[in-house]
This record gives C-alpha cells, sequence and structure tokens, in this order.
C-alpha cells in the first residue's frame, strides 16, 4: 500500500511541475516589455509630481521625487503579471508564421481549449503561454477565440532623473512621450 501511495504522490509531482501545468506560473515577471504599441524608453515627461522608489514596491525606501514638467528618462520596464487573463479557443488554432514561439516551433489548440494571456504588446498582440509554451500573437479574432478575462497587471517603470539618480515607479501614466506614434 505505502508503495503505491509513494508511486501515486511522485506521478502527481511531475504533472504538476510547471511543463506539464495548466495554467502559467504568477506573478510572471516581463522585463523589458512597454506594454503598448509605439511604447518607447527614452526621455519623458512628468505630467504628475511622483515619488520614486528605489526598488519595485512601494515599501521601498523613496530614492527621490520627480516634479510636473521634470524631464526624466524612462530606462526600462517590467510587467508584473499577478493574474494571467484567459482565452477559450472557439476553432481549432494553428500558430502563424507571424506568431513567435520560444522554441520556434509551430503548435495548435484545439477547440474548447484555454491559453493564457500575460502581457500586452500592443496592436492586439500578446504574449501568451499554452502547456509550458510562451508564444505571441494576436488575440483580437471573435470568430476563433473568446477573451474569457483580462490579466490582472501592473506596469514598473525604472527612472532616471537628471542628477542620475535612478528608481522605480508603478505610475506610468504620469509621465509624458511614451508613445513613439504621436
Amino acid at each position: 500500500m505505502k508503495v503505491k501511495y509513494i508511486l501515486f504522490l511522485i506521478i502527481g509531482l511531475f504533472f504538476s511541475s510547471n511543463s506539464f501545468a495548466q495554467s502559467p506560473k504568477v506573478p510572471y515577471k516581463d522585463a523589458g516589455a512597454c506594454p503598448f504599441e509605439c511604447c518607447l524608453y527614452r526621455e519623458w515627461t512628468v505630467k504628475k509630481d511622483t515619488i520614486i522608489y528605489k526598488q519595485m514596491s512601494e515599501k521601498s525606501a523613496v530614492a527621490f521625487k520627480v516634479k510636473r514638467r521634470e524631464k526624466v528618462t524612462g530606462v526600462t520596464g517590467v510587467v508584473i503579471t499577478n493574474k494571467a487573463g484567459t482565452v477559450k479557443v472557439l476553432k481549432n488554432y494553428v500558430a502563424t508564421e507571424d506568431s513567435k514561439n520560444i522554441d520556434g516551433k509551430k503548435f495548435s489548440i484545439k477547440s474548447g481549449e484555454i491559453f493564457y494571456v500575460l502581457t500586452s504588446l500592443g496592436e492586439g498582440f500578446h504574449r501568451l503561454w499554452y502547456k509550458g509554451k510562451f508564444f505571441q500573437d494576436e488575440i483580437y479574432n471573435e470568430k476563433n477565440m473568446k477573451i474569457l478575462t483580462q490579466p490582472k497587471s501592473v506596469w514598473w517603470v525604472k527612472i532616471k532623473n537628471r542628477k542620475g539618480q535612478i528608481g522605480w515607479s508603478k505610475l506610468p501614466e504620469n509621465f509624458d512621450n511614451k508613445d513613439g506614434c504621436g
């Protein structure tokens, strides 16, 4: 009896490992992400007085403060997805040539299955997850898929001021000139 129980536990642990998990591990940190079309890290203008923290945490010590109309550099960012969004496939999905997946292999998702949305990349494209594979593609095709839930995430931006001080803010809306399209 003990041997069967131990074998059952080992098999259960194997199938619950990350590569076989049914949903992605969260929080998912997408370092360097700029989550909308034409998003750019460059010189930004402060729209509203903002506290800049030493670390990506509001519990962190304050690094410095920036004032309205001040020029800063948006250095980089990290989108942290705390809850993945879900998409149901309505018609068999095959990764297109525009789809980019980590291992470079094409794959398909059968009708009725679910895949997960992690980060917006702009223009309808998202970083996605399905059975241990990351890929990116458009997900707005309502005939082939249905968005069930939106992801819950926060975008932390790394800011550098004119004095060379560097820190983090999770209020990217307080900065202007992030959009390279206009």
